[in-house]
């Protein structure tokens, strides 16, 4: 069986005019594409029978389904990889490559910018039966090698949704040693199984990723990567690493799997990190609608503007006309925002103040919102220096009463007591990507 097991120099001998054609097309894209392959592709691998029901053939698909109003997109991953065909079926529109050089062009893609979720391993299976199959001697029947029949069927029994739960430690740690995100990858992930909505009983923006409970992994390494890129200084990252403002939250299973869901609430941080990263690229699919809305809602809402009647009542129309509400097999009946009612949203007035040390002033009532958004430093006299989330954590550090040091800070920048030096620190302030 060595001329099924030794396909290194063929596979790179015939892959390289599709790692040519990789080269070609930008980076950017290319981890875009992957990363909405993470969200929204499937590696399939069937087989063939004859009549008399044995296996003749193996055929090797990547496919890519969206709603039909996505087939923009569809026709640019197309146009962008000039592989592939395209259909289109009731309200679905289908992107496929099945023949054997574009399966050699994905593979060069998949294996230069690897998959980060679990898709990862149904690749991996996929690729190992593709080039079993391709890549064995011309004299190797398929009807007539049931070695070669039994390993390409091993590797797609352990493919979607017949793969095992439980993965080996070291496949496991090959995959976790592999994800990488980057900024394009996040967009496209994003543009597949992201999603920014409004809880319309308080009007909170809401970002989220709900995947299936085994990616858990790689939602931690997306937290991550946020925490690192975001541009947050060293007191915001104090206050993310010392509470759940990006959260990671296991779901029980109702009707199907339990699921892991990444979610951020905080409007100081999405107003002020997320949005202006997600802002700086260019989303392709129509979640791209989703976000301009989100943002409009998150800038609203950061200046206090929904406490105003008129533009909360825009805000819960704008809500309407969101996620599948926007699509056009929507069968309820929207109500649609004019562009004159966002632009009231956008220019409404600001109802808070923003104050230099992290409070935030209702200028309507000029009394302090319970809610702040700032920390609090303790500069001992031997110049350690202690950082606390709350004034109450503060006052069990220092021997000074809480009505004394809410008077004090108020009034001053810092407060100067005999063996410490205690202030408030703005955190999640304005930061441009």
């Amino acid at each position: 069986m060595n001329n099924l097991n030794n396909n290194s120099f063929k596979f790179l001998s015939r892959t390289y005019a599709s790692l040519h054609n990789v080269d070609k097309l930008e980076v950017q894209f290319l981890e875009w594409f992957v990363g909405f392959s993470d969200a929204e592709s499937s590696f399939i691998l069937h087989k063939v029978l004859d009549k008399k029901g044995d296996i003749s053939k193996f055929s090797f698909m990547f496919t890519i389904e969206l709603h039909i109003d996505d087939l923009s997109v569809l026709e640019f991953i197309k146009n962008k990889l000039k592989i592939g065909n395209l259909r289109t079926y009731k309200d679905k529109c289908i992107f496929t490559v099945s023949d054997k050089q574009g399966v050699y062009q994905l593979i060069s893609i998949f294996d230069k910018f690897n998959l980060n979720t679990t898709k990862y391993l149904d690749y991996k299976n996929f690729k190992e039966a593709f080039l079993l199959y391709h890549e064995r001697s011309s004299n190797v029947k398929i009807a007539e090698s049931k070695e070669l029949i039994n390993k390409i069927l091993g590797y797609k029994s352990n493919m979607n949704t017949k793969r095992s739960v439980i993965i080996s430690p070291s496949i496991q740690e090959e995959y976790l040693s592999k994800i990488n995100i980057t900024k394009d990858w996040l967009l496209g992930f994003i543009e597949g199984d992201g999603s920014f909505f409004v809880s319309r009983t308080d009007i909170e923006p809401v970002f989220s990723i709900e995947l299936s409970e085994e990616q858990y992994p790689m939602l931690v390494k997306i937290k991550e990567f946020l925490e690192d890129n975001l541009g947050f200084n060293k007191y915001s990252l104090f206050k993310l690493k010392s509470s759940s403002i990006i959260s990671i939250n296991k779901q029980k299973a109702r009707l199907g799997k339990p699921t892991v869901i990444l979610s951020i609430k905080n409007i100081f941080v999405l107003n002020n990190y997320l949005i202006p990263l997600l802002d700086s690229m260019e989303f392709i699919s129509k979640k791209g609608c989703d976000f301009k809305d989100f943002k409009v809602i998150c800038g609203a809402v950061y200046r206090g503007s929904h406490k105003l009647d008129e533009i909360r009542s825009l805000i819960l129309k704008l809500s309407y006309n969101m996620n599948n509400y926007r699509l056009s097999t929507n069968k309820k009946s929207v109500e649609i925002l004019s562009e004159q009612e966002r632009n009231l949203i956008i220019n409404a007035e600001s109802v808070y103040e923003y104050l230099e040390d992290g409070r935030i002033m209702d200028k309507k009532t000029n009394k302090p919102l319970i809610h702040r958004n700032c920390i609090y430093e303790i500069r001992l006299s031997d110049e350690e220096i202690l950082l606390v989330d709350t004034m109450k954590e503060a006052l069990s550090k220092i021997n000074v009463s809480f009505r004394t040091l809410k008077k004090l800070l108020d009034e001053e920048e810092s407060v100067k007591l005999p063996n410490y030096e205690v202030k408030r620190i703005p955190i999640f302030t304005i930061k441009k990507i």
